[in-house]
């Protein structure tokens, strides 16, 4: 092993030192992902005889052969990739071209690839709340055999630990930590993790909920499912074959020490559970879109989801959890129903409770005031003068209305205590004007 002879204090690095600097910079996952749609493009170029290097060739004739690329390529199953995907590929191939092709500039097809109908929008399709409760409790997804506890616990990461799609493949056993407090699934380094100072260096570890009282829920399935495993085996991923012989499952040896393919395993469930998926993308990452709308469906705070799906911007995540057209047609029955003097549909009575409990449980947070350890609350003829002010007033104006009828309601005796009770000013605002939004009252 070569000794490491840098000279210490300021110095001159070398060539050698300056381009393993800059081969570093480039995370892997664009190492990978730039070397992954080269061997696509070669394999596509020698299938059409374009039997000659592509840098070898003036700009115009590669950007001709990008774009043939880029219409006629297809995937091992026969299906045209996503527009998505090819705007991968094309930045994959321009990274390649810049390192290979001195003075090369990056191709700009996207737009024109989107008005001329290049590739297709495959957007992958999650699960309803109603067909995730259904596969749960589906014969499928029996714990007491071999291949149902392997896909409950399958199906259980997929909703509680929403990983992308390709994680799945290699995904290992010492991944799942088991804790006093229940499961903790520690993620790898995440693909949007591009190396930066800032980044995440570390593993995203996502603790699993307890399991309800009296319900073996997916703690007890993990749990179950990582002590059949063969205790000294080698293989080191989560997902193993079922054990062949019924002798060794009936000893307890439900697994072979062998890993199991499971890159379709999300879809063969919701076809064994007699799922309709007729017309829809389900694949493995449909667990991760489904995980990521029940979080939204519940109304979990946007940082609270991204912190268990791994995001890093508030875009992306949106992007999973765009409100269907069920949601859509419910918010506008809502406009209905309100001008025609109906009550609001349940589920957006529900969602509307939901909403304003977190946002009153996160102002109570950021002004650090509770009104059940309030010391002042706002009196009758507050109440009033706030209830009639109108709904487009200021906070400045309510202040203003609700101070002229403390100082025409109380005595100068009375108005000493109710200070002291106050506080300072900026609690009384706070509580005068969350009181007035409170007491609001619109046309149903």
């Amino acid at each position: 092993m070569a000794q490491d002879i840098s000279p210490k204090g300021n110095h001159l690095p070398s060539l050698e030192q300056l381009s393993a600097l800059a081969k570093g910079r480039v995370p892997q996952n664009t190492v990978m992902n730039t070397e992954k749609w080269v061997k696509i493009m070669n394999k596509w170029r020698a299938d059409v005889n374009y039997n000659y290097p592509l840098e070898s060739q003036d700009k115009d004739t590669i950007e001709l052969q990008v774009t043939q690329f880029l219409c006629g390529v297809t995937s091992k199953n026969g299906e045209y990739y996503s527009r998505t995907s090819l705007k991968n590929a094309l930045s994959a191939i321009s990274r390649y071209l810049q390192d290979v092709k001195p003075g090369w500039r990056e191709i700009n097809l996207i737009k024109d690839m989107k008005k001329k109908g290049i590739g297709e929008t495959k957007s992958t399709d999650g699960l309803s709340t109603d067909e995730i409760r259904h596969i749960i409790q589906h014969e499928t997804l029996n714990p007491n055999v071999p291949f149902g506890l392997l896909k409950r616990v399958f199906f259980w990461i997929c909703i509680l630990g929403a990983p992308r799609g390709g994680e799945h493949v290699n995904l290992l056993a010492s991944q799942l930590a088991d804790t006093p407090d229940g499961i903790i699934f520690k993620k790898g380094q995440q693909k949007n993790d591009q190396g930066g100072v800032d980044g995440n260096q570390f593993d995203l570890n996502i603790p699993f909920p307890p399991d309800p009282p009296g319900i073996a829920g997916p703690n007890h399935d993990i749990r179950k499912f990582l002590s059949l495993r063969p205790q000294k085996g080698k293989c080191p991923y989560l997902y193993l074959s079922v054990s062949r012989s019924a002798n060794a499952i009936a000893q307890g040896k439900w697994y072979r020490d062998k890993q199991i393919a499971i890159r379709s395993m999300f879809k063969t469930i919701c076809v064994e559970c007699n799922i309709d998926i007729k017309g829809r993308n389900i694949c493995n990452h449909s667990g991760r879109k489904t995980s990521i709308f029940e979080l939204f469906d519940l109304g979990i705070p946007e940082n609270t989801g991204m912190a268990i799906t791994g995001h890093h911007s508030v875009g992306g995540y949106r992007a999973y959890a765009k409100p269907n057209n069920s949601h859509k047609r419910e918010a506008l029955s809502g406009i209905v129903n309100r001008l025609n003097g109906l009550p609001l549909l349940p589920s957006l009575n529900t969602t509307s409770k939901r909403k304003n409990s977190i946002n009153e449980s996160d102002f109570s947070q950021s002004t650090s005031i509770s009104e059940s350890d309030s010391d002042f609350d706002v009196d009758e003829s507050q109440e009033d003068s706030i209830s009639n002010v109108s709904s487009f007033c200021t906070a400045k104006e309510i202040m203003e209305k609700g101070s002229c009828n403390n100082s025409a309601s109380h005595a100068p005796e009375e108005d000493h205590i109710i200070m002291k009770k106050r506080k300072d000013y900026k609690y009384k605002k706070v509580m005068i004007v969350k009181k007035y939004y409170k007491n609001c009252t619109f046309n149903k």
